[in-house]
């Protein structure tokens, strides 16, 4: 860990050094959670960069190991713990080792290295005293270790290539879960006595479209071997396994409502589950159910959960660094104790002066802590109100400056720390830019705040009693790299260091001002920069500055003399240690410290000498290095902040004595101090303005005040002017007309008003050209946006609607294609030809075969008979289906496309190179057909719209006609009201007659085009842009036309309708004089005027039947024309139907035949799939078949050892008396019982067999091995007892008794390895099991993969054979809406109303009876249900007399009130009871006496039973002994290749016996046919030669 100047002698033992020199980690903060274990029961371990951090749970101590060195390990990558004091680690490094270690002596047990391993991602301790470690890229393989032997037991590849993944060993068994998400695999390792095999069992990741399971978060092993797992939604799930993979089962969920992480652990035998909504629960299976039993809510979201090795303990590390301790006795009964807290998210540490015992830490979220530096005490935690917190110490008071924003500014404020306190001494709020550095002097009396970004700097003096006064405000213009104060000459400077990379914070000019006048100061001199960073030093006038990418250090010798000016001169140069060439600095009054990104701390004497006195690897080369490093005045102890976020407290030497061996110890902190309410810091308030506003506010207070005379003096001057401008207005606007003045004469901003009209147009011409830009880009994208969707259509989409309805119609949008003449379509064409010329011998096995054909005439008329006979026969079912064949076959002549699967036939013509659906199969013809399919639809909607247009021109005919009639029905209507007014009548018509008008969706081509009628503003027109007409030329003279229209009164045609609306001029009589004057000329006027109005009148009326005649007629013909047309659009619409299920019917069958094709390519790839898993499963049975073998051969390997043991065993006990030939029998006899004397085995634990093996070695040996487990110490020291001269009798010597300890430590040592022996075979058993299992497993799954491929293949059969066909059949009868009009009847049929009357009275004959039947019904079932009430009632009243009958029944009188009752009778007391007790105790007192006695003695009997039973056994014991070894030497003594020779002897004789019997059967078989042939021959010949029933012999 150190390197120091001087040679250091280190010694292993550290418990016997007398001194300690090397510095020791006192206490430490992780920031990283991943790697946390427990080592033993109340040990957790948590490792991160090179520290473990264990935390004892019951002595509250914290205990460090450091892995820094090639020793201890070159830092901790993972971590692994053991039930035992034992843990492992990896190292941090490439071709990592692993370290066996056991606590808290931190001695390496075991060292571990594989070079085919890069780095580890995971390390799991299991039983046996075996190690596995997961590697990374690239291998991704898992290593099994035996970390006792040394030796790699297997090493496989995993296959996994993921992160974040989780490994974790069962505690109960040799089983490893890896899990990462969705995946999951369970590796089970077996022992098979020299070799060791792994069996994979996963749970496979659902990849593509299949539906994936919730990813799972967490998993833990439960104290019966069980495996859980849960998502992130807290559901638990169960794992087991079906011989071959992993499946989950839900065993607990709840809806659970949240976003933060789940984790899990096992407790007792429940686990212990932090879901979602921050909430930790027990659960506990009661009845196979599980039950939350426990919940607890902590204050802070919880990072890690995990469990001990016995699940008796838990602990719980929250994200803010408060770490639990979970106790209890039952799943329901915990308690939650608060262990420590350890701040995470740590971004600065200082020390408080003056002693520097307290340590100051900040985290992101602007929390502040303090702890004591030795003792890792947690003293007080504070939240500070504001964003982007940070803080800083003064060196010689203790004071903290916390600085950050409030609202929108930055301010700062002093707190004082006495008495593990803080207490506010003062705040200030600087300015709104970001303040991200403040610096104190050496002295603590000076301190510079400074926003570096913007280059504003406060510089501020600090009083005794920590009031703050402003000194001196500047913004130097540039950003600032750094900032520092010191004493040049004899006043403290302030240097900042400008900053002139956007990249990098560096600077090489330097800006320096007096901090104690605030002056500015010249600074003069050159230096090597470019600098990072500037320090003072202890010497006087001298600095430090740490240069940009670079591993030197440059001492400045500053000097100040001159007053204004201070010079700078370059001084020593020299290597700063550091390995990487970015470091930092730190520097107090006792010592200079720098840290870099390679990891390491170097502390130098405060006077920078070119040597160090100490070098310190405190964070791993492969992290992000030191981000601060801090030391105490004292030299006594190093802290240090990683960029990982780690903090550790380093103690350097010399030690105190006292300090050696004490451990830091953790109080839990009270709960108050954690409560935010009672501890909160505020920095400045929200309202409170800052230096700048101050100032600014200041300056206006004074120049207001200053200037307050002559702004009254100026508003003075306004008020008078404005009065006189308000006099000579109103003197102007009663002037005359001819003397009044413009208004605009009175402006007197004519400067101003100048200005504006300037401005106006700039801003108009402004406008103008952002419109016409705008206009452009407008133009511009409806022009593509034409060209692209507009211009491209053959056919626009247009909607045609109903006159006066609601009807409408749509035609199809068409582009612009030329399918007929595509290539494919031709190429199609020609293929078809080809595949059609050979249609007839194409087969077709859905059609029969023709009938043969009839018999010739020719052959009738010569042999008429025997055609008739020979003509075949045919039955009535025959004649009838050849009729229907006949019949189908007329049907398909007159309807060749019944089998097409559409109606396109109706409508278009369909090509010829068609494919019928029929002979559709394959891919090919689906690309064929999805041409002509195409082709097809397009000639059904170019037909459509053929159509359409069709109908659109009829309705602009229909619609102009329309207008026609309408301006006529108006006309009607004006003159109707004409003529009411003439009549002298107010009641006139009112109608309302509309105009079709065409819409938006009729007329598209307007989308594109706008009309000047379609604007409602009108188009402005400048007065340039005004063209004035040129006047008419005068017209000719027209004399005689306008004598003419003068004449025929204004028009050449005069109108009937429109003389008659004319009225008659009254005769000048009727106008002059009054009717008695009237003379017999007048009278004569009169009579005509009166008949010449009765004319008109006459005329009127007749016109005005004419009009209403005639409107009748409009409106019949214009309903009628509207009322048809709307059925054409209503036709048309229907028509659209049935064109849109044409197209679908083609689509559907075209759409039919790719899903075929796709089933096809389905089933292909589902055959191909069982295909690799039963080929996968086959490897996986000859690889298991193979690891079954070999197991099976160290069984017998691990057999014949442990025969071999066994021999030994014997022969040492019967070769025992030879070692003592020579001595009497008495002696020999006395040394075999001390020979079989053996020390008491207390094993408390089971043993594995490489520690009896080393047993049985010490013990042989004498010498005790380092890591003998506690009861094999036990028995050791015991043998060592046994081997004592105080044991010895007198009869022996000390040489016969050396000899005979001697042979007893053999014979002892060959016990032991065969219980090793023993113990290994039954591993080996074990493991064989489980792969017979697995092997088991796997066969039952090819069987069933094999049985699902036939049933596969014979579905993909069945449905190549089942092929669908798509028809077109008439719907059936549909129910319509009726409209209410005559077209509703048009399909109705005529019934005579007699049979309508007839029908009418069946219905209401059966109508009645019906009724009546219902009636009867209903009053049966009112019946039925009056009785079930009744017998309900009775049923109940019964219930209730049984009740009281029972309760009578159960009233008993007991034995003993009888009996007390009689005695009381009698006359019998108390006290003759009592008596009576008395006896009967002293009574079953002697008959149990009695009992015991006899039990005593037949346990007597059963003792000596069991005496003799133990005799007979040890004599059978040496029976079987006897014959086990008469067996194995008749083994030994056999030929072991002879009972393949017999075998291969009686294999031999078996075949030549099968081949015999094989001969005879032939023999025989060729025996019965010549048998069958000599019988045939005779038959045959005496067919040819027959012989007579009787003959005679000559």
């Amino acid at each position: 860990m150190t390197e120091h100047t001087h040679d250091i002698q280190h010694h292993a033992d550290h418990e016997e050094s007398a001194t300690e020199i090397e510095p020791k980690v006192r206490w430490a903060i992780p920031q990283r959670l991943d790697f946390m274990t427990f080592v033993g029961k109340e040990i957790l371990a948590v490792a991160h960069d090179i520290y473990i951090i264990f935390l004892n749970f019951k002595t509250n101590t914290e205990l460090v190991y450091v892995a820094n060195d090639e020793k201890k390990g070159d830092g901790v990558d993972v971590i692994a713990g053991h039930r035992t004091h034992l843990f492992a680690f990896a190292e941090k490094t490439k071709h990592a080792r692993i370290f066996v270690v056991n606590y808290p002596t931190f001695n390496i047990l075991a060292e571990l290295k594989d070079m085919d391993v890069n780095r580890y991602k995971g390390l799991c301790m299991m039983e046996c005293d075996l190690i596995a470690g997961f590697s990374g890229f690239p291998n991704y393989m898992i290593s099994v270790w035996s970390w006792r032997t040394h030796h790699r037991l297997l090493s496989i590849p995993t296959g996994v290539v993921r992160r974040n993944q989780i490994f974790m060993s069962s505690r109960s068994h040799m089983l490893i879960c890896q899990c990462w998400g969705e995946g999951l695999i369970v590796w089970e390792v077996a022992q098979c006595y020299k070799r060791c095999l792994m069996m994979k069992r996963a749970k496979e990741e659902v990849t593509g479209w299949e539906v994936s399971d919730p990813p799972l978060v967490g998993v833990c092993w439960s104290l019966e071997g069980q495996l859980y797992a849960i998502d992130a939604q807290a559901t638990l799930y169960s794992l087991l396994s079906d011989g071959i993979g992993m499946l989950t089962n839900v065993e607990w969920s709840e809806d659970l409502n949240g976003s933060a992480k789940p984790s899990m652990c096992s407790f007792h035998h429940g686990i212990l589950i932090y879901g979602p909504d921050m909430c930790l629960r027990s659960l506990k299976k009661h009845d196979g159910k599980w039950q939350v039993v426990w919940k607890y809510s902590p204050q802070d979201e919880v990072e890690r959960l995990l469990s001990n090795a016995t699940s008796e303990e838990a602990a719980m590390w929250t994200t803010n660094g408060f770490v639990y301790k979970i106790v209890g006795e039952t799943e329901d009964k915990i308690d939650v104790k608060l262990f420590t807290f350890k701040q995470r998210n740590i971004t600065k540490i200082q020390f408080i002066a003056p002693d520097d015992t307290h340590l100051a830490t900040i985290n992101n979220s602007g929390v502040l802590c303090i702890y004591e530096v030795f003792t890792a005490k947690f003293v007080l935690m504070k939240y500070i109100e504001g964003n982007d917190i940070s803080f800083q110490a003064s060196p010689v008071d203790p004071l903290l400056v916390v600085f950050g924003e409030v609202g929108q500014n930055y301010g700062l404020a002093l707190f004082t720390f006495e008495g593990g306190a803080l207490r506010k001494a003062g705040s200030m709020c600087l300015t709104h830019q970001i303040v991200s550095h403040v610096v104190f002097s050496p002295t603590g009396r000076e301190m510079v705040a400074g926003a570096m970004s913007a280059g504003h700097i406060f510089i501020l003096k600090l009083s005794e009693d920590y009031k703050l006064t402003l000194v001196r405000y500047t913004e130097l213009g540039r950003g600032l790299a750094d900032c520092f104060l010191m004493k040049v000459g004899e006043a403290m400077r302030v240097f900042s260091l400008v900053l002139f990379s956007d990249k990098y914070s560096m600077g090489e000019r330097i800006i320096c001002m007096n901090a104690d006048t605030g002056k500015d100061n010249k600074f003069a001199g050159k230096m090597a920069g470019p600098y990072t960073r500037l320090l003072p030093l202890r010497q006087r006038d001298t600095g430090l500055a740490v240069p940009h990418l670079s591993g030197q250090l440059h001492v400045i010798n500053l000097s100040g003399d001159k007053g204004v000016t201070v010079s700078v001169k370059m001084g020593s140069m020299f290597e700063s240690g550091h390995d990487l060439k970015q470091y930092n600095a730190f520097y107090n009054s006792n010592a200079l410290l720098t840290f870099s990104y390679d990891g390491t701390v170097i502390l130098r004497q405060p006077t920078a000498p070119e040597e160090y006195e100490m070098k310190l690897i405190v964070s791993h080369r492969y992290e992000r290095g030191v981000q601060q490093a801090v030391v105490d005045g004292a030299l006594g102890c190093v802290v240090h902040l990683a960029g990982n976020g780690a903090l550790a407290a380093l103690r350097l030497p010399p030690h105190r004595h006292d300090e050696q061996h004490l451990q830091p110890h953790h109080q839990p902190p009270e709960p108050s101090v954690f409560e935010r309410a009672n501890n909160v810091l505020t920095i400045i308030n929200y309202s409170d303005k800052n230096y700048l506003e101050q100032q600014e506010e200041r300056k206006v207070r004074e120049e207001a005040a200053e200037a307050r005379r002559a702004r009254e003096d100026v508003l003075r001057a306004f008020d008078a002017a404005r009065l006189r401008l308000v006099r000579l207005l109103e003197e102007n606007l009663a002037a005359p007309p001819l003397h009044r003045l413009s208004l605009a004469e009175f402006n007197l901003h004519l400067e101003h008003k100048k200005e504006r009209n300037k401005q106006a147009e700039k801003e108009r011409e402004q406008i103008r050209l952002e419109t016409e830009a705008r206009i452009r880009a407008q133009d511009k994208v409806t022009e593509w946006i034409r060209n692209r969707c507009w211009d491209t259509m053959l056919t626009p989409r247009v909607k045609l609607f109903a006159i006066f309805s609601h009807y409408q119609v749509e035609n199809y949008a068409v582009l612009p294609t030329q399918r007929e003449n595509w290539p494919e379509l031709q190429q199609i064409e020609a293929l078809r030809s080809i595949e059609m010329e050979n249609d007839e011998d194409l087969f077709r096995p859905w059609e029969e075969p023709p009938p043969p054909p009839a018999v010739e005439e020719a052959q009738s008329q010569i042999q008429p008979l025997e055609s008739v006979i020979s003509m075949p026969r045919k039955s009535l079912e025959s004649q009838l289906m050849l009729e229907m064949m006949e019949m189908t076959e007329e049907e398909e002549m007159s309807e060749p496309y019944v089998l097409s699967g559409t109606n396109a036939h109706k409508f278009v013509t369909i090509p010829t190179f068609m494919i019928p659906q029929t002979l559709a199969f394959s891919f090919l013809q689906m690309d064929w057909l999805q041409h002509i399919v195409k082709l097809n639809v397009q000639n059904m909607r170019l037909w459509f719209n053929k159509q359409f247009d069709d109908l659109m021109n009829q309705k602009k005919r229909e619609v102009g006609l329309v207008e026609e009639r309408n301006a006529r029905l108006r006309f009607i209507i004006d003159e109707l009201n004409k003529l009411s007014d003439l009549r002298g009548s107010f009641h006139h018509l009112n109608m309302m007659i509309n105009d079709p008008e065409w819409r938006q969706e009729e007329q598209p081509h307007r989308l594109i085009k706008v009309d000047p009628e379609e604007c409602s503003i009108e188009p402005y027109v400048s007065p340039s842009q005004v063209v004035i007409p040129p006047p008419e030329p005068k017209p000719k003279d027209d004399f005689r036309e306008r004598a003419l229209i003068d004449m025929m009164d204004g028009v050449l045609e005069k109108l009937w309708h429109e003389e008659i609306k004319k009225p008659i001029p009254m005769p000048q009589c009727m106008l002059e004089k009054d009717p008695e004057h009237f003379n017999e000329e007048d009278l004569r006027y009169v009579f005509d005027y009166e008949a010449k109005v009765a004319f008109r009148c006459e005329e009127r009326d007749k016109y005005r039947k004419m009009l209403h005649a005639e409107y009748a007629k409009l409106a019949q013909l214009l309903d009628e024309g509207v009322v048809k047309f709307n059925q054409k659009v209503k036709e048309m619409w229907l028509m659209k139907l049935r064109v849109d299920s044409v197209i679908g019917q083609e689509n559907i069958n075209l759409m039919r035949l790719r899903r075929t094709n796709l089933d096809r390519v389905e089933m292909a790839e589902k055959l191909e799939e069982m295909r690799e898993d039963i080929a996968k499963y086959e490897c996986e049975v000859e690889a298991l078949q193979r690891e079954l073998a070999l197991a099976g051969a160290q069984a017998e390997d691990a057999q014949a050892a442990y025969d071999a043991l066994a021999g030994k065993d014997r022969y040492m006990d019967r070769t025992f008396k030879n070692h003592f030939a020579d001595l009497s029998p008495i002696i020999v006899d006395q040394c075999y019982k001390f020979f079989k004397k053996r020390p008491k085995w207390q094993q408390r634990a089971s043993m594995i067999p490489i520690v009896l093996y080393e047993l049985a070695t010490a013990i042989l040996t004498g010498v005790k091995p380092p890591l003998l487990h506690a009861d094999c110490v036990d028995f050791f020291k015991g043998v060592e007892q046994l081997d004592q001269i105080s044991n010895m009798p007198p009869v022996m010597d000390e040489g016969l008794w050396a000899t005979m300890c001697k042979l007893r430590r053999a014979k002892i040592e060959n016990e032991i390895r065969m219980r090793a022996v023993a113990q290994e075979m039954s591993y080996v058993e074990s493991g064989g099991g489980v792969w017979r299992a697995a092997l088991a497993a796997r066969r039952a799954h090819l069987a069933r993969a094999r049985d699902r491929l036939h049933a596969h293949r014979r579905r993909a059969e069945h449905d190549a054979r089942n092929k669908t066909v798509q028809l077109v059949l008439p719907a059936g009868q549909v129910e319509i809406t009726t409209t209410g009009h005559f077209e509703d009847f048009e399909d109705a049929a005529l019934i005579p109303r007699e049979d309508i009357d007839r029908i009418n009275e069946v219905i209401l004959r059966v109508g009645d009876l019906k009724l009546s039947m219902m009636r009867k019904q209903m009053d049966f079932r009112k019946g039925i249900l009056a009785k079930e009430w009744e017998h309900a009632q009775m049923r109940m009243k019964l219930r209730h007399m049984e009740q009281e009958l029972q309760s009578y029944r159960r009233l008993k009188v007991p034995k003993e009130l009888q009996y007390y009752l009689k005695n009381k009778e009698l006359g019998y007391t108390d006290e003759m009871d009592f008596v009576r007790m008395e006896k009967e105790m002293e009574a079953s007192k002697v008959s149990v006496n009695k009992i015991l006695s006899e039990q005593i003695r037949r346990v007597e009997e059963l003792e000596l039973k069991i005496t003799a039973l133990e005799a007979q056994a040890s004599k059978l014991e040496q029976l079987i002994i006897s014959l086990n070894v008469k067996v194995s030497e008749k083994r030994l003594n056999e030929d072991p290749l002879e009972p393949i020779r017999i075998r291969r002897i009686f294999k031999k004789r078996m075949e030549t016996l099968v081949c015999r019997s094989q001969l005879i059967r032939e023999v025989q078989a060729n025996h019965t046919t010549i048998v069958l042939l000599q019988t045939e021959l005779e038959l045959l010949r005496l067919k040819t030669y027959p012989t007579l029933a009787s003959y005679r012999t000559l």
